[in-house]
């Protein structure tokens, strides 16, 4: 690849990666075009020789989005297991991931936002939620284990961290992250026995 096509994928992928963090944070409707190239060092001029329309910048946002969620999720059931299941319920139901939503899990982040989206948008959080069910299938004891455990705890750990976030009150917000987490494991460890 030339130099003059290197630096364009770079900054297709320095637009891509501060569109995801924003989707994520403030949702779509905070993604101004003007701003975001900006931030990402590049003129509002150059939008167009990257993406042919705003929705397109969005799609790949929102799969940038899901991909970072897939890879940082696989890191931490590499070592499989119920103890990786665990460490992932701890740390998707944490404070640090429920005040960072512009670098957390865009399936908690955009269920709204991609429900209202394009199909692209929605094949690509659908397959990431497959994924997810996978993974969580995967992890949980075999003893008395089925998919239907990975659906709820998908929906526990989505659901718990939206209202965490939703909520204004602090206590209430800790409550329900270490609720659901303990909830959850308690579930987990009782299926192992």
């Amino acid at each position: 690849m030339g130099s003059s096509q290197a630096d364009k994928a770079a900054s297709h992928q320095r637009i891509v990666s501060a569109a995801s963090a924003r989707v994520r944070g403030e949702g779509v409707g905070s993604l101004n075009v003007a701003e975001l190239m900006g931030a990402a060092g590049l003129t509002h001029g150059g939008f167009y020789r990257h993406f042919d329309s705003r929705d397109e910048l969005v799609e790949e946002a929102i799969e940038a989005a899901l991909e970072e969620g897939a890879r940082r999720t696989a890191r931490a059931a590499a070592n499989g297991g119920e103890q990786a299941l665990e460490q992932i319920i701890a740390g998707y139901l944490s404070q640090r991931h429920r005040d960072s939503p512009e670098s957390g899990c865009a399936v908690a982040a955009l269920p709204a936002e991609v429900a209202r989206s394009t199909e692209r948008a929605r094949d690509a959080y659908t397959r990431q939620v497959r994924r997810y069910l996978e993974l969580l299938t995967e992890l949980l004891p075999a003893r008395g284990a089925d998919e239907h455990d990975a659906h709820l705890i998908i929906a526990a750990l989505v659901g718990g961290l939206s209202i965490a976030r939703a909520v204004n009150d602090e206590q209430l917000s800790q409550e329900i992250l270490a609720g659901v987490a303990g909830a959850l494991i308690r579930r987990i460890e009782s299926e192992a026995r």
